[in-house]
């Protein structure tokens, strides 16, 4: 008897964790069984959008939406002036997450990305102040020159490997203070465990389910997690016992700061500093590789500023073409798909409907980029809509978020971008395989942090004379 009540009970949540929550059955709701479907088949979370979400908001004519995502109902907004006006919006702040949920448990929640209120205003200038000081030209250059001393004379190169390995050692060595040599040793023991917890996390069910943490918990992976997390607070306080002329060392000079925001930054600087910038290195040089023709433009562009010279922060201002290049790659396959979700303790108004207090709501900006209502022909790679601002409305491009909480290592991750792709232009000529698996459209990997991640992308290199 009391088994069957119990599958009775459990049932019941189910049923009840499945249905839109009265207050916001107001808003178009996205179809949950093909949303499941999509989840449990493990497809990534900038094709959903564009096959489901997308679709089904121009059906119904409305930039707001209810979607099931990460175990609940929340609201989602798909159009960058309306992400604007939520994120710029005194009163909204981040939805607390569940404890059950292993990626919370890596990066923990009192670092800049996840924390606020007077926490995140303390944390965030001391970033920002961090950041400003330090901008490596000079560390990206090196590793550049380390990258292409790999590529050698040229040949087929599994480009997506590269951008992880140049960003892993960028950030580990301006950021961190710590050479995890990535580049030299890409099957390092370091390395290889950060992309065998991260694998494990993102178990499609255990991410559409955080629940089942609680019901059926992975114990093993906790152990990875942690065993991860306690060997990267070794070398934080390696850091500490040897400053250097990094963030973290600027972080360790603020007296403000606990021992858990330390670590907490570190992490999550550690992850979002390489895996979005090497997203997004691979995005641009799939294109390129793509569009000869774009690559040649592009080619001369750099060649023409350049010279022979190292990079300076001063040639990228005359860089046009290759800063659109850039922007239209973190638009077209935006790095980080999702907002995290925010909160309000008053009703708010977003695109005409009332958001009850206390209601999930976050900009998905892989949508916001592949609106019709902000973006002429959208789904078309095309970095020559950066060059008339007269027709292009810049402040639909929220790559880096919006208002206040935008990506404080926004010009970092430019700049790490500019320096490899125009010293890489000068050195090679790229193409696509003919046998690539993404040579009728890009095709990213799954993750926890519903990243844009090109997967297992070769491309062919041949030495310029």
């Amino acid at each position: 008897m009391a088994q069957k009540q119990a599958l009775v009970l459990s049932c019941l949540g189910v049923y009840r964790l499945l249905q839109v929550p009265p207050q916001l059955r107001h808003i178009p709701k996205v179809p949950l069984w093909p949303l499941i479907r999509s989840y449990l088949s493990g497809e990534v979370e900038e094709q959903r959008v564009r096959r489901l979400v997308l679709p089904f908001a121009k059906r119904m004519n409305t930039d707001v939406v209810v979607v099931f995502c990460l175990g609940d109902w929340m609201v989602q907004v798909l159009e960058p002036k309306l992400g604007r006006q939520l994120l710029e919006n005194p009163v909204v702040r981040k939805q607390p997450q569940p404890d059950g949920m292993l990626l919370w448990r890596l990066i923990g929640r009192n670092n800049v990305f996840m924390s606020d209120g007077e926490m995140w205003k303390r944390q965030s200038r001391i970033m920002h102040d961090a950041l400003r000081q330090t901008t490596p030209i000079d560390k990206f250059t090196s590793l550049a020159r380390t990258t292409f001393s790999l590529i050698g004379d040229g040949g087929r190169v599994r480009w997506s490997d590269y951008t992880h390995r140049y960003t892993l050692d960028a950030v580990g060595t301006t950021v961190i203070g710590y050479d995890f040599e990535a580049l030299a040793k890409p099957h390092g023991s370091f390395v290889r465990r950060y992309h065998d917890v991260m694998n494990a996390i993102a178990n499609p069910p255990y991410v559409v389910f955080p629940s089942l943490e609680r019901w059926l918990p992975r114990h093993s992976v906790r152990a990875m997690v942690d065993s991860f997390v306690e060997d990267f607070c070794k070398i934080l306080q390696e850091k500490r016992n040897n400053p250097g002329n990094d963030v973290i060392t600027y972080m360790f000079q603020e007296p403000e700061m606990t021992e858990v925001e330390y670590r907490d930054n570190s992490i999550v600087t550690f992850i979002g500093g390489h895996d979005t910038t090497a997203g997004a290195l691979s995005t641009t040089i799939y294109f390129l590789a793509k569009y000869p023709e774009v690559q040649e433009r592009l080619r001369k562009e750099v060649i023409s500023v350049l010279g022979n010279e190292e990079p300076r922060i001063e040639h990228f201002s005359k860089t046009p073409y290759l800063n659109a290049v850039i922007r239209e790659s973190l638009r077209y396959n935006t790095p980080t798909n999702i907002t995290v979700p925010r909160i309000s303790d008053e009703p708010l108004r977003i695109g005409g409907y009332v958001i009850p207090p206390g209601t999930a709501i976050a900009l998905h900006m892989g949508a916001a980029h592949h609106n019709e209502s902000a973006w002429e022909s959208p789904d078309r790679w095309n970095p020559d809509r950066w060059l008339d601002e007269k027709k292009l409305d810049q402040t639909n491009w929220v790559s880096f978020g919006h208002g206040p909480r935008r990506c404080p290592a926004r010009n970092f991750s430019l700049y790490e971008q500019r320096v490899l792709i125009s010293m890489l232009l000068r050195e090679y000529r790229l193409s696509l395989p003919e046998d690539s698996i993404h040579r009728d459209t890009l095709k990213n990997a799954f993750t926890a942090f519903a990243l844009s991640l090109p997967e297992n992308l070769d491309i062919d290199f041949v030495k310029i004379a």
